[in-house]
């Protein structure tokens, strides 16, 4: 059974978020920080030197203070003409009334003298400073000064672009590091999962990986190699273990099958013996004409290839079995085996009803180790219901449905006692006496089902027991032939 499939991400991808994380978490955390570092520099050296141009204002702007020369205050101010940052400045007197006052072009005031708390404030994209004109400890006034801030902004946005950059390079530079490493590392990995489903799913062990990686991936290449010759190893022992396990349950099946394949070739033989005497009694009295003659001899020809055919397939089921499975048809199997063996179940009085479902779907396997596993529930059921009275009927069943197809045996044996149900199909264990069964049969059975990709069960039913197989159908031959490939 194969594993559920579940939604994930792949280990490459995980590997990726790993090292874009990696890369970019830091970078990003040290662009913040050089980003806030580099700002609060800039801010600090801007507001030094604001300071450093309010205060020598202050000091130039003191004696049109002293002597309330406002022109000699404009003419302080318009030095500041020469600074591109500078958007107005005004200057105060004792009692707070503007005395002079420069202002940017198209500038207009944008906040009160009321308005400054503070030494310096940021707002607006504007920087705003203001200073007390002192002389000799007396207070002469007030100077304001805005300066825009577009330098400030300008730089912050410089200095995210190069974040920004510099991230987006990281993730690239980590994107083409993992395209590489998985150009490396996925190819082996993708083989080796390739190989690991195929063996899981068909069980079969003659694959193997080339690798020419001197690393830590060509030794698991080459430990998985190694792992899948010995299991090829233990399973080519198995199948041949299990291949004259079969063929000693096949032969001991032939020896009881003796009693009923000679009651098959005695009807055919005791026909032609007959025929033959009639045909020498009519020609020793002259009266035999040749239409006589001929049905006769056709009569004889007749049952000597029906007595060929059974021994010919007497022969054919005593031989191994093929090494490739091929198609099967379930409903020539229960004739050939009822062939084989109808006339036993005859003479016992055992009753046959077969049920044989048309346009059956084929199965995939090998006919006569099919027919194998059918004629030992025959067997047993023959041998269950002649060791009753009662009523004496074997049923055989085929049809097909979404499962697969079923062969189904019913017997009126009296059924199986439920404390050994369990153990029905272990090897070499039977209810039978000594001399008089293996304890193969149901084993080999089982296995033989198995590896047609098929179950077995068994259970009681009223007055008897049921056999149910079940094989997956095969509608087109190939469509099934890759599973064996």
């Amino acid at each position: 059974m194969s594993p559920p499939k579940k939604n994930r991400i792949g280990f490459f991808y995980r590997r990726l978020i790993a090292v874009v994380a990696i890369n970019v978490l830091p970078l990003l955390v040290l662009s913040g920080l050089l980003y806030s570092y580099i700002m609060s520099d800039y801010k600090s050296n801007l507001i030094a030197l604001m300071n450093n141009q309010i205060m020598l204002l202050a000091t130039t702007s003191e004696s049109a203070l002293l002597f309330d020369d406002a022109e000699a205050g404009e003419r302080v101010l318009s030095t500041l003409e020469l600074n591109e940052t500078i958007q107005y400045t005004q200057i105060y007197n004792a009692d707070n009334q503007l005395f002079a006052q420069y202002r940017h072009p198209e500038m207009i005031n944008d906040t009160v003298i009321e308005h400054f708390d503070k030494a310096v404030e940021f707002k607006n994209n504007n920087i705003y400073l203001n200073y007390k004109i002192m002389k000799n400890g007396e207070y002469l006034g007030l100077i304001v000064m805005s300066a825009s801030t577009e330098g400030l902004a300008a730089q912050k946005d410089h200095l995210l672009l190069i974040s920004v950059l510099t991230l987006l390079g990281s993730f690239i530079l980590a994107s083409l590091l993992n395209w590489t490493l998985q150009k490396r590392l996925n190819t082996p990995i993708r083989d080796l999962i390739s190989l690991v489903h195929y063996v899981t799913k068909h069980k079969r062990y003659h694959k193997r990986l080339a690798t020419d990686q001197n690393n830590e991936f060509g030794d698991i290449i080459a430990w998985v190699n190694t792992m899948l010759n010995t299991m090829e190893l233990h399973e080519n022992e198995r199948k041949a273990s299990s291949a004259k396990i079969i063929q000693a349950s096949k032969l001991a099946t032939l020896g009881e099958m003796a009693t009923s394949v000679a009651h098959e070739l005695n009807q055919p033989l005791n026909i032609i013996r007959m025929a033959a005497e009639n045909c020498r009694r009519k020609v020793s009295t002259g009266t035999a004409d040749t239409e006589y003659l001929y049905g006769k001899l056709s009569r004889i020809e007749q049952q000597t290839a029906r007595a060929a055919a059974i021994i010919d397939h007497m022969r054919m089921f005593g031989r191994k079995a093929e090494e490739d499975p091929a198609p099967v048809d379930p409903r020539k199997v229960v004739t050939n085996s009822l062939n084989l063996m109808g006339e036993q179940l005859r003479l016992a009085g055992i009753k046959l009803v077969t049920e044989l479902a048309e346009d059956c779907p084929f199965v995939l396997g090998h006919t006569i180790q099919l027919e194998q596993v059918l004629l030992n529930l025959l067997t047993n059921a023959r041998d269950a219901i002649v060791q009753r009275e009662g009523e004496a009927k074997i049923t055989l069943r085929v049809f097909f449905d979404d499962e697969g197809v079923h062969i189904c045996t019913e017997d009126t044996g009296g059924g199986i006692p439920e404390e050994i149900l369990p153990r029905i199909f272990e090897p070499f264990f039977t209810t039978k006496e000594m001399g008089k069964g293996t304890g193969l049969g149901l084993s080999v059975g089982y296995g033989i089902i198995r590896d047609m990709n098929g179950t077995i069960v068994v259970e009681n039913i009223d007055n008897g027991a049921r056999f149910k197989i079940l094989l997956p159908g095969v509608r087109s031959i190939s469509k099934i032939k890759p599973h064996f490939s």
